[in-house]
C-alpha cells in the first residue's frame, strides 16, 4: 500500500470561480496507482486526436490588395465570415488567411495552403506591411469590403486600402525586412 499526499488539489466547480482545495493524506494501493496513471495516461491521449475543427466547404479565393490604384506589396489579407442571419448557430466557419506578394497579390488558405475561403459572405481585413510603407493605412479589426465567396466561380477580389488623412506617410518598422 502506498500513501499519497495530495496537497492543494483544486477543481473549479461552475461559473461562478468557486474552488475546492483538499489536503491530506489518502492510502492508495498498488494497483489503483497503475489503474490511475493508466486513466490519467488514456485521457492525455484521447486530447491528442482530431481537434473536433468542423471543416466548412472552401472555394479558391484570390485577388490584390491596392493603394490609390498602385499594388500594396506584402499586405495581410483576412475574410472573416458572416454569421447567416437566417442560421440559429453562431459557428460560421474559420477565417482565410494570406500575404500578399510584391504586386500586390494573394491567395487565399483557410484548412490547407491556398485552399481558399469558406464559402458564404465575408468581412475583409488588410493591413499595409510595416517594412513597405504606403500612402494607405488600415489595421486588421477595419473592415474594407464585404464580399461573397462561391462555390464553383472565380472569386477574385481587389480589396482597396484607404489613403492616409493629411497626406502622411504609414509608419515605417525598424526591424522590419525589406525584400
Amino acid at each position: 500500500m502506498v500513501r499519497w499526499r495530495l496537497a492543494e488539489w483544486c477543481c473549479a466547480v461552475g461559473g461562478d470561480g468557486a474552488a475546492l482545495f483538499v489536503s491530506g493524506d489518502f492510502p492508495i494501493r498498488d494497483d489503483a496507482m497503475k489503474k490511475l496513471g493508466l486513466l490519467i495516461f488514456l485521457t492525455g491521449l484521447a486530447g491528442c486526436g482530431d481537434s473536433g475543427l468542423q471543416e466548412y466547404p472552401v472555394a479558391e479565393t484570390s485577388g490584390v490588395v491596392m493603394c490609390q490604384g498602385k499594388p500594396v506589396p506584402f499586405a495581410k489579407v483576412f475574410f472573416n465570415p458572416k454569421k447567416n442571419p437566417d442560421s440559429k448557430s453562431a459557428v460560421v466557419g474559420k477565417p482565410g488567411f494570406a500575404f500578399a506578394d510584391q504586386e500586390g497579390r494573394f491567395v487565399l488558405s483557410t484548412y490547407g495552403e491556398g485552399d481558399g475561403a469558406v464559402v458564404g459572405k465575408h468581412e475583409v481585413t488588410a493591413t499595409p506591411d510595416p517594412g513597405h510603407p504606403c500612402d494607405c493605412w488600415s489595421d486588421d479589426i477595419t473592415v474594407l469590403m464585404e464580399v461573397e465567396v462561391k462555390s464553383g466561380q472565380k472569386n477574385d477580389f481587389t480589396v482597396n486600402v484607404p489613403p492616409l488623412a493629411g497626406g502622411r506617410k504609414a509608419p515605417v518598422d525598424p526591424d522590419a525586412d525589406p525584400e
